[in-house]
């Protein structure tokens, strides 16, 4: 049973980290927008790739057949740790290098928080239990 729910917990914050952003930045707005340096779009490009092949891998250290299912979970989780921790530490230090949530006149939102913090919050949650699950997978 802990097995199997750490496996989906694991697999909802590749979606969320690995997958969502590839439709969401692959656009005018992020990716293509036109007021961006070429530089920028580049660092786009990469933190987009970046974040769907670590949630292949992390897919396959969750899915695929291991002699030791614990040890295989455990190493799963480290990325979106290290990855949502990405995002938060950007997130708190963006005044200190001018970045920004959103660069729309009117961002998404939900319940009030933007859309990436909102969205990332829930997924560094859903991280966390999967974290401590996978410690508990024998």
């Amino acid at each position: 049973m802990m097995t199997r729910t750490t496996q989906i917990l694991l697999t909802l914050v590749c979606i969320q980290t690995g997958f969502v952003p590839l439709l969401a930045d692959i656009n005018p707005s992020h990716l293509f927008h036109e007021g961006w340096p070429p530089h920028a779009r580049f660092h786009t490009a990469w933190a987009i790739t970046v974040g769907a092949g670590l949630a292949l891998y992390v897919l396959f250290l969750t899915w695929a057949p291991a002699a030791d299912r614990g040890q295989r979970l455990r190493y799963a989780s480290a990325p979106g740790c290290i990855f949502l921790g990405a995002f938060f530490v950007a997130f708190f230090f963006m005044d200190g290098f001018g970045g920004g949530l959103t660069d729309v006149a009117e961002p998404i939102q939900f319940f009030g928080f933007d859309g990436n913090v909102f969205g990332f919050s829930v997924a560094a949650a859903v991280q966390a239990v999967a974290t401590v699950f996978a410690w508990r997978v024998r």
